[in-house]
């Protein structure tokens, strides 16, 4: 696009608030990934934990390590089920921030397509203008060269 010396689009500031939105709505996405990713090696690290609980349970035969390891064991199962409730949130809080994404990134480019149609715009007016007093100077040039 060619630059108009003091064109300014009227709405400016609403784009600059939606590109800010968009900017933000990007870190949102970013935390909610990162989120995500931290809570899945939560679970696989509870997950191990009790694979390795279950082999030692297999090697043992002393009946009092046995009663602490399936105590654990237990306790180990009911962590794996929250931490799978506490995944599931996180994989809804990540696509419920690609939505917002998504959705703000679509009203920036409503306005940026408003901003070049408004520029346009201006451009083919001042065009016209132009034309309209170069018209207006040959018309002249005409005249004094008929006399």
């Amino acid at each position: 696009m060619e630059k108009l010396g003091n064109y300014r689009f009227s709405m400016e500031k609403i784009l600059d608030w939606r590109s800010d939105t968009e900017e933000e709505k990007k870190k949102n996405l970013a935390d909610a990934q990162r989120d995500k990713l931290r809570q899945e090696a939560l679970l696989q690290e509870l997950i191990q934990e009790n694979i390795k609980i279950k082999n030692e349970s297999l090697s043992t035969t002393r009946i009092d390590i046995l009663r602490r390891q399936n105590l654990y064991k237990v306790l180990l199962d009911e962590r794996i089920v929250q931490q799978r409730n506490v995944l599931d949130q996180a994989e809804k809080a990540l696509e419920n921030a690609r939505v917002e994404l998504m959705s703000a990134h679509k009203d920036k480019k409503v306005m940026e397509k408003l901003k070049e149609k408004e520029y346009t715009l201006v451009m083919e007016q001042e065009k016209n203008e132009e034309q309209k007093q170069l018209d207006e100077m040959a018309a002249l040039s005409f005249g004094r060269s008929s006399y």
